[in-house]
Protein backbone atom coordinates (compact mmCIF):
# COMPACT_ATOMS: atom_id res chain seq x y z
CA UNK A 1 0.00 0.00 0.00
CA UNK A 2 2.75 2.48 0.87
CA UNK A 3 4.37 1.86 -2.50
CA UNK A 4 1.09 2.71 -4.25
CA UNK A 5 0.84 5.97 -2.33
CA UNK A 6 4.47 6.79 -3.10
CA UNK A 7 3.85 6.07 -6.80
CA UNK A 8 0.87 8.44 -6.79
CA UNK A 9 3.01 11.17 -5.21
CA UNK A 10 5.67 10.54 -7.87
CA UNK A 11 2.99 10.84 -10.55
CA UNK A 12 2.20 14.28 -9.11
CA UNK A 13 5.84 15.25 -9.73
CA UNK A 14 7.14 14.76 -6.18
CA UNK A 15 10.60 13.20 -6.22
CA UNK A 16 11.09 10.36 -3.73
CA UNK A 17 14.42 8.60 -3.61
CA UNK A 18 14.19 4.83 -3.48
CA UNK A 19 16.63 4.66 -0.59
CA UNK A 20 14.51 6.78 1.72
CA UNK A 21 12.54 5.12 4.49
CA UNK A 22 8.76 5.48 4.60
CA UNK A 23 9.04 7.60 7.73
CA UNK A 24 11.48 9.94 6.01
CA UNK A 25 9.26 10.20 2.93
CA UNK A 26 6.10 11.05 4.83
CA UNK A 27 7.82 13.44 7.26
CA UNK A 28 9.39 15.29 4.30
CA UNK A 29 6.01 15.49 2.56
CA UNK A 30 4.39 16.80 5.73
CA UNK A 31 7.02 19.52 6.07
CA UNK A 32 6.78 20.57 2.43
CA UNK A 33 3.00 20.36 1.99
CA UNK A 34 0.81 18.99 4.82
CA UNK A 35 -2.26 18.88 2.56
CA UNK A 36 -0.70 16.01 0.59
CA UNK A 37 -0.94 13.73 3.60
CA UNK A 38 -4.72 14.10 3.58
CA UNK A 39 -4.59 12.04 0.40
CA UNK A 40 -2.71 9.27 2.25
CA UNK A 41 -5.18 9.23 5.14
CA UNK A 42 -8.18 9.04 2.80
CA UNK A 43 -6.63 6.15 0.92
CA UNK A 44 -5.92 4.28 4.15
CA UNK A 45 -9.46 4.87 5.44
CA UNK A 46 -10.98 3.57 2.20
CA UNK A 47 -8.85 0.44 2.30
CA UNK A 48 -9.68 -0.22 5.95
CA UNK A 49 -13.39 0.16 5.16
CA UNK A 50 -12.98 -2.41 2.37
CA UNK A 51 -11.45 -4.86 4.86
CA UNK A 52 -14.30 -4.89 7.38
CA UNK A 53 -14.52 -8.29 9.00
CA UNK A 54 -10.98 -9.23 7.98
CA UNK A 55 -8.14 -9.42 10.51
CA UNK A 56 -5.59 -6.78 9.59
CA UNK A 57 -2.34 -6.01 11.37
CA UNK A 58 -2.17 -2.23 11.50
CA UNK A 59 1.59 -2.44 11.84
CA UNK A 60 1.72 -3.52 8.19
CA UNK A 61 0.53 -0.07 7.11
Amino acid sequence: MDSQIIMEFQNKGIKIEKTKSRHEVFSNLFRSNPSLLGFQANSLTERLNDLKGVDVKLTEF
